[in-house]
């Protein structure tokens, strides 16, 4: 009979709906493997796990950080989508169509819908031959990594392709997502019944995996803080706040942010201060973080594809803040724009190894500290709130006038969330995505997109976006899942109003 090989990189033709042939799937890997004989050492688990870290980086539809020219990288997706950028008319039009929300099933924005499959199958390839492993500590921790893989996966999916539960009134009960908890290369996958469904089985995973973690894992992987803060951030979208202050608080009181001092390192990779969880990219075959932003590093050879727009550059404070200010951006007299200044995102242009190879930051403390404040508010507790907020400026600014009151109290964090988390993992998009139907906050979050009509000129001039207006409640809030996916799974339902 005929043995199946095992090769760790084509575990992704598996729940992809995307196909494989059969010379793909029984050609024979670089180590050798053979399935029959996988999945039996501790070994084997542990290097099975490596493979699902690394579908977050490259796989066959370019992972989570892939930097595509298509703008299919988490990085970029989200800024493009929303109003801190400005599209350079004189660049390469990387993500015209996202920048525009002129997207359809046939040019969608992202690949992140098959690369998240691919990472769930990955994990889901793992818990089916879990059970080679002996009872105990060992076979509990690699199930827990599995299932809060999982759980993370899905997440980008549920937040990217449907409502947000806080999105609206009704939105628990709109359409969810597929969520797949088993190996099966066969199966088509249909929606769950409602996204309120979707969020309980990522709850489930998150609870379940959570014991299991280990503090003391390097950020490399998934452990006990990063899966806590990811929990507390799933509650965050579904409006628990609670549940939000029970599992982010441990975050909070026992990682702290990067100190201004560390940021410019940080984000050339040379440290890893405050951060939960990232996928290493160190290697120079590794994607280019940031390239849908710019290419190059210099005046005679940057392109920006977007610029930042002066009204956001201008919430930087150069006197109380300039660590982070500089870390962020940088201004550029681009020789292709005949010497015109531009504000260009900063945060990934250098690199540990070269330019652009930076680690893929997926969850910092940071980010915690912002949730942990919000749910604190929208709880009712606003001193708490201004506390765990002022732990963040605290290492943020020289001095900063702080005492808020009131609604001025969440006006802050939304402030330093919008500043701190710029350019990471479409934050601004998906903030203003749920806020629009959170209860007691301004109406200034809930009417969607309004951008600045700036150019894309550090001054303010030159062309501005095409689009300035996406309103709340807007069916692009939600992204389209591609044609080619329908086709290969036709009991998958497409995203409403597409």
């Amino acid at each position: 009979m005929k043995k199946n090989i095992f090769v760790l990189s084509l575990l992704a033709c598996a729940l992809s709906f995307s196909s494989c042939s059969e010379d793909d799937i029984n050609q024979k890997p670089y180590d050798k493997i053979e399935f029959s004989d996988y999945y039996k050492t501790e070994s084997d688990f542990n290097t099975a796990i490596n493979g699902v870290y690394r579908g977050f980086a490259q796989d066959i539809n370019g992972g989570y950080y892939a930097g595509l020219s298509s703008a299919s990288d988490i990085i970029a997706v989200g800024d493009i989508l929303g109003d801190n950028l400005i599209l350079n008319p004189n660049g390469r039009q990387s993500g015209l169509r996202t920048h525009n929300w002129s997207y359809n099933s046939n040019a969608t924005p992202t690949s992140l819908y098959s690369t998240s499959y691919n990472i769930i199958s990955r994990a889901n390839l793992i818990l089916a031959n879990i059970d080679n492993l002996q009872d105990g500590d060992f076979k509990n921790y690699i199930t827990a990594k599995a299932k809060a893989i999982r759980a993370l996966a899905h997440f980008e999916v549920a937040r990217t392709y449907a409502e947000i539960p806080t999105q609206a009134a009704d939105a628990s009960s709109t359409i969810g997502i597929a969520y797949v908890d088993k190996y099966d290369p066969k199966a088509e996958p249909t929606r769950d019944a409602t996204i309120g469904e979707t969020y309980t089985k990522i709850i489930a995973d998150l609870e379940a995996a959570i014991p299991y973690l280990k503090e003391a894992d390097p950020s490399s992987e998934i452990n006990k803080y990063a899966a806590e803060a990811l929990l507390g951030k799933v509650y965050l979208y579904k409006g628990d706040y609670q549940k939000v202050i029970e599992y982010t608080q441990p975050v909070v009181d026992n990682v702290s942010p990067a100190k201004k001092a560390d940021l410019a390192d940080l984000w050339t990779s040379n440290n890893s201060e405050g951060v939960l969880f990232e996928i290493p990219l160190l290697n120079t075959s590794d994607p280019k973080i940031g390239t849908n932003f710019s290419q190059g590093a210099t005046d005679a050879t940057i392109i920006l594809e977007y610029a930042v727009d002066k009204n956001f550059y201008a919430l930087y404070d150069s006197a109380t803040e300039p660590e982070r200010k500089n870390a962020y951006f940088k201004i550029f007299n681009p020789k292709n724009l005949d010497g015109d200044a531009v504000i260009a995102v900063n945060k990934y242009i250098k690199g540990k190894v070269m330019l652009g190879i930076n680690n893929g930051r997926y969850l910092r403390t940071e980010e915690a500290i912002l949730n942990l404040a919000e749910a604190q508010y929208l709880s009712g507790d606003s001193g708490s709130a201004l506390s765990t907020l002022n732990k963040l400026r605290d290492v943020r600014y020289s001095s900063y006038k702080g005492g808020e009151t009131g609604a001025a109290i969440f006006d802050a964090i939304q402030l330093e969330r919008r500043k701190e988390l710029a350019f990471e993992n479409g934050d601004r998009w998906f903030t203003l995505k749920r806020l629009q139907g959170v209860s007691g906050i301004s109406s200034e979050y809930k009417q969607g997109i309004q951008r600045s009509g700036n150019g894309y000129l550090a001054d303010g001039s030159g062309s501005p976006s095409s689009s300035q207006t996406l309103n709340a409640g807007d069916y692009r809030w939600q992204l389209p899942i591609s044609q080619t996916t329908l086709n290969k799974n036709l009991k998958m339902t497409q995203t409403p109003g597409y």
